[in-house]
């Protein structure tokens, strides 16, 4: 297939626009650059140019259009390859006349087709097509060439990064629940939690498939028909779409159905619902001094207190991948929505698919970076676990309870609710229980170190699994 996508020019590298009232086109346009090639104007007539030129091309295939020769057919191609940035300025400046930006890309083309001596293919550009057969398929390449060629391998690279923190950090960890001290687990195998919840969505969001239609105005093959009416238009442009890569919907208004859309948008903003818990159980775990940050000179923590070294690409991340979310959910929502025939409210709202998807892309490089940054504190790990010995009043109960004594969890609620114990003081209380000698000495044998080993194997696994279906 044809790439819908060019590579980086120096005039997309240009510096950042300290006039620009978004952040991601002005502070941090350095970091999100890339995705000018995928949701920039320029992107989306360069798909639209793409869109027009093969569907001519195929038209000419069966025998519809007059026929080209292939030197003709590639320097239709050729186009679309060679649109720079003049060229997407030539089409602005005739859509400041039509005040229509996909008749704009129309009339630049045809004033190509007659420089190349095509004149008498002119009229067969966007021959019986609504501007939104050209739209649905040209933003459906950018996002499903997005979504394969950036997004996932982005996932995948903050996903890998989890794996290596979660395999340096598998050392035994005082667990909470309810932000209590609870039972032992790993520190690993907390992150290994992560890269488990992560692989459900993605094993569905990997394969997504995208769609697209070509049914005319009012998704009525009426402007074929008339025509020919004897050809099976549905079943003819149905193998253009399949052309390009898609999946054809047989049936639509001048729109495209979104289902397809709002359920990708969907599982997105699951997946990084779960990397915003990630980043503030990150947060956590630092604030308890669970993990050591790297220290970068030059760096300022904060502007009034020297000693600071803030988890800011964790807190970047957040906020980034909630504003994110907050328009990924309104996509889902909106999209689902369409009155009569046709309304332009959902054109006004695909423009801003950049937004959404630069402060996706600016929140996974940023947890990616956090990631980095990380090293576990196993000298604060074991100090903390240690001063709560109380935790194993849990698993002593239940094996108590399996030896026939009567009433354990209440036993050991009435001397532990509510308390801290040292080890120390952990023996002393095990000493003063009414127990066999052998029970004794095995729950005198329970650690919060022995009792994590079965964490210690969980993360190994996890990681193990997750490896394996990402490799």
């Amino acid at each position: 297939m044809v790439k819908t996508i060019v590579k980086s020019s120096s005039w997309e590298k240009t510096a950042p626009n300290f006039l620009a009232i978004s952040p991601l086109d002005g502070r941090n346009y350095h970091k999100v650059a890339p995705l000018s090639q995928y949701f920039s104007e320029y992107a989306l007539n360069r798909a639209r140019v793409y869109v027009e030129l093969t569907y001519l091309l195929y038209l000419v295939k069966i025998r519809v259009a007059p026929n080209l020769t292939k030197r003709q057919s590639q320097k239709l191609l050729n186009i679309h390859k060679k649109f720079d940035e003049s060229a997407i300025r030539e089409v602005r400046t005739i859509e400041h006349s039509t005040n229509h930006d996909v008749k704009a890309v129309e009339y630049y083309l045809k004033i190509k087709l007659q420089k190349l001596g095509l004149k008498s293919h002119q009229e067969w550009l966007h021959w019986a097509l609504a501007s939104e057969d050209v739209n649905n398929l040209a933003y459906g390449l950018l996002l499903r060439d997005y979504h394969r060629e950036v997004l996932l391998p982005l996932v995948k690279k903050a996903l890998d990064q989890l794996a290596r923190v979660a395999e340096k950090a598998n050392i035994p960890m005082l667990g909470r629940t309810h932000g209590q001290p609870a039972s032992v687990t790993t520190l690993g195998k907390e992150l290994a939690v992560y890269l488990s919840r992560f692989q459900i969505t993605l094993d569905q969001f990997k394969s997504t498939k995208f769609y697209g239609k070509l049914g005319g105005a009012v998704g009525s093959y009426a402007d074929q028909a008339a025509l020919d009416q004897s050809k099976n238009w549905p079943s003819l442009l149905a193998a253009y779409i399949k052309s390009l890569g898609f999946e054809p919907i047989p049936i639509s208004t001048q729109i495209a159905p979104y289902e397809h859309l709002a359920s990708y948008f969907s599982q997105l903003k699951i997946l990084q619902e779960t990397a915003v818990d990630l980043t503030q159980n990150l947060w956590w775990y630092i604030s308890f001094e669970y993990f050591v940050q790297t220290k970068k000179t030059g760096e300022v923590g904060s502007s009034i207190m020297p000693h600071k070294i803030n988890p800011i690409y964790l807190e970047g991340a957040e906020g980034g991948f909630q504003l994110a979310n907050a328009l990924l959910g309104f996509y889902s929502q909106k999209f689902l929505h369409s009155r009569l025939q046709r309304d332009l409210s959902d054109t006004t709202v695909r423009r801003s698919f950049g937004i959404a998807f630069g402060y996706s892309y600016l929140s996974w490089q940023s947890l990616i970076e956090a990631l980095e940054r990380l090293t576990p504190n196993r000298v604060t790990l074991e100090r903390d676990l240690d001063q709560h010995w109380e935790i194993l009043a849990a698993p002593v109960q239940n094996y108590l309870r399996t030896k026939g004594y009567l009433k354990p969890y209440e036993l050991l609620k009435n001397k532990t609710r509510g308390q801290r114990f040292t080890r120390e003081e952990w023996v002393k209380l095990i000493g003063s229980l009414k127990l066999e000698t052998a029970d004794q000495v095995y729950v005198l044998s329970l650690t919060p170190q022995t009792l994590a080993k079965t964490s210690t194997k969980l993360a190994k696994q996890a990681i193990a699994r997750y490896q394996k279906a990402y490799q």
